[in-house]
C-alpha cells in the first residue's frame, strides 16, 4: 500500500520462427495506401510452425514455409519451403519449391525444385528445373524439362506400373548379372 509499487509483468510473445538460410522467399512488401492505389504487388509469407498439424488442403497466395505436419494438398502461387521437420501427406503444387522434409504425394514445381539431402519423397516429381542433393531418398518417377502448368494440373498420384511377377522376373534377371543388385 505505502511501499514501492511492483512492476506489472506483461506476457512476452515467443520469437517468430525463422526460415532456414537457404530459402530466400520473395521480399515482403509493406501494404500501404500508396502501393494499393498504384496497383503495387504485395507479397505475403505464411508459416506453419513445427508441432502444428493441419488436416485439410492449403491454398496460399504468397510464399509458404511448412515446418509442421499437413494431411492434405498444398498449393501456392509462389515459393514453398518444406523444412526438415515437416511431413506432408498430399500433393504439392508451387512455382518454386525446396523440400527438406518428408512428402508422400506428387510434388510439382513450375520452376525450380530443390530436393535437400534430408528429404524423403514417396511419389512422382514433375518440374521444369531440378536440383537434387546427395543423400536424399526418393521413391517415384521424375519428369523434368518442359512441363506445362496444364500437364501439372492434370497429374495424378503415381500408381504401380509393374506387377509383382514382373518385379520378380526383373530381380531374377538382375541377380544373373550381379548377385548383389537383386537384394533391393
Amino acid at each position: 500500500m505505502f511501499g514501492p509499487k511492483s512492476k506489472k509483468h506483461e506476457p512476452t510473445m515467443p520469437a517468430a520462427a525463422v526460415a532456414p538460410a537457404s530459402f530466400k522467399p520473395a521480399p515482403a512488401a509493406e501494404a500501404n495506401d500508396d502501393q494499393s492505389s498504384k496497383g503495387g504487388k504485395v507479397t505475403m509469407q505464411n508459416v506453419i510452425g513445427k508441432g502444428t498439424v493441419i488436416e485439410g488442403n492449403i491454398i496460399a497466395e504468397g510464399d509458404l514455409v511448412v515446418e509442421g505436419t499437413v494431411r492434405g494438398d498444398v498449393t501456392t502461387k509462389t515459393s514453398l519451403l518444406i523444412g526438415p521437420s515437416c511431413v506432408i501427406e498430399g500433393n504439392i503444387l508451387a512455382q518454386h519449391a525446396e523440400v527438406a522434409g518428408r512428402v508422400k504425394g506428387t510434388v510439382q514445381a513450375l520452376g525450380l525444385l530443390v530436393i535437400k539431402s534430408s528429404s524423403m519423397i514417396d511419389g512422382d516429381v514433375l518440374t521444369k528445373n531440378l536440383n537434387v542433393e546427395s543423400g536424399s531418398t526418393f521413391n517415384g518417377r521424375f519428369t523434368v524439362g518442359s512441363v506445362t502448368s496444364t500437364e501439372m494440373k492434370g497429374a495424378k498420384k503415381s500408381e504401380p506400373t509393374a506387377t509383382d511377377s514382373e518385379l520378380s522376373d526383373a530381380r531374377r534377371s538382375m541377380s544373373a548379372l550381379s548377385p548383389g543388385l537383386a537384394k533391393v
